[in-house]
């Protein structure tokens, strides 16, 4: 399947299959008071499912330090995947038409973002395997089909044909950077989103991101608003050389 959108008798399978799949994401949240709940998010023109907490309910030292230790990455929509929807939303040309890899998919959000603007394809990779289920439970509930990638394949003759890698958030994992790397010295096009220090951080650690160029700024913040997460950031758009639009 290759068209973002998917007839009415697929979306009807897809959504019974969903609910015990999100069922099961329930249970993996590993936090008391917390569930998911559908979420419209504006500015990327889509909907995810997020990470809820009862607005009665104050998060002690104890609960705070048992979300970070079993953190549902993938139950966020964080700034820099934001940033890099929204960026994709106002340049559908970017990726219209492409095969296109969302590297650290998490929720999913960047992948479905590129199908609905004209991706030909989009495929997830995550080293968490609750990201992947995440990611295509969240694109059944937009309507489209996603594909996992298999990051031991990236080698092999039979691998997919990427014409587009897009990563966010990513920079940190010293674990993902690796296979970002090798995915980049592949010879794909690539679009990242990245607070700026943190990118600049890794320039001398990665000789395909030094090759490539900043091509805007955007200001979002990272759902639900939790804690520290509530704060707006200035997420900076990079890509390789001659590849995408600037930003206005």
């Amino acid at each position: 399947m290759t068209s973002s959108s998917l007839p009415d008798s697929v979306l009807d399978a897809l959504a019974d299959s969903s609910l015990a799949e999100i069922d099961e994401l329930q249970q993996r949240l590993n936090l008391d008071g917390a569930t998911l709940q559908r979420r419209w998010l504006d500015e990327e023109l889509l909907s995810l499912w997020l990470l809820s907490v009862d607005e009665a309910q104050q998060l002690g030292s104890e609960a705070i330090g048992q979300l970070w230790q079993n953190m549902p990455y993938w139950a966020f929509a964080w700034a820099g995947g934001r940033a890099l929807a929204q960026y994709i939303v106002q340049n559908p040309e970017a990726v219209a038409g492409k095969r296109v890899l969302d590297f650290g998919c998490g929720s999913g959000i960047v992948a479905i973002a590129a199908l609905q603007a004209g991706a030909k394809e989009a495929w997830v990779a995550d080293t968490d395997p609750n990201a992947i289920l995440a990611a295509h439970v969240n694109a059944h509930m937009n309507g489209i089909l996603i594909h996992t990638y298999d990051m031991t394949s990236i080698a092999l003759p039979n691998a997919p044909h990427i014409d587009l890698v897009m990563a966010a958030d990513v920079l940190y994992d010293i674990s993902s950077n690796k296979d970002l790397a090798k995915l980049l010295n592949e010879g794909a096009h690539w679009l990242c989103a990245e607070h700026v220090d943190k990118y600049n951080e890794q320039i001398g650690k990665n000789t395909v991101l030094a090759n490539g160029c900043c091509i805007g700024q955007l200001t979002t913040s990272t759902l639900p608003k939790l804690g520290d997460f509530d704060e707006s950031l200035n997420v900076a758009i990079f890509c390789s050389k001659n590849n995408a639009p600037i930003l206005n």
